[in-house]
């Protein structure tokens, strides 16, 4: 059966780096991150792009191994993306565009996400780092509602 496998479609990276993340594939379309923390839409027969987010961190973030982001979240038709500069950022899976952004953490004590955030249940968790600096991780469950403020699970990561 491997000797069947052929490429059918090839995305060119748009940006200079490695790539840490795993797509998700819902209903055809693939949704993917880059570094530093661009998120796009990609139709998974064809590797035609739908939409592109680009995102630029604030120029205080600070993170020991790399501008990297490992990953997006979907819960219904919202998308869920950390950044490097520690905010949660929701966007419309169908357009790309934020529905809102929360900044969890101060980046100018080096705070940032790089890890992909988890859905439980109608929860986003995320998870805050930055130990390399001397800073205290959390988790940070929050809600897909942006007037409700994220909660906090004061645990050392």
């Amino acid at each position: 059966m491997l000797s069947r496998l052929e490429s059918k479609w090839v995305l060119q990276d748009q940006v200079f780096g490695a790539w840490q993340s795993n797509p998700l594939v819902v209903d055809g379309v693939m949704y993917l991150t880059e570094r530093p923390n661009d998120v796009m839409a990609v139709d998974a027969k064809t590797g035609r792009m739908f939409w592109l987010y680009r995102y630029t961190p604030s120029p205080d973030a600070r993170v020991c191994c790399g501008a990297n982001n490992r990953g997006l979240a979907i819960l219904g038709d919202t998308l869920y993306v950390g950044t490097l500069d520690a905010h949660l950022i929701a966007l419309d899976a169908k357009s790309g565009r934020p529905l809102w952004d929360i900044a969890l953490a101060d980046v100018k004590l080096a705070y940032s996400i790089t890890l992909a955030p988890l859905v439980v249940k109608d929860k986003v968790i995320v998870g805050v780092g930055g130990g390399e600096f001397g800073i205290r991780g959390s988790l940070r469950p929050t809600t897909r509602r942006p007037d409700k403020k994220p909660g906090s699970c004061e645990e050392t990561l």
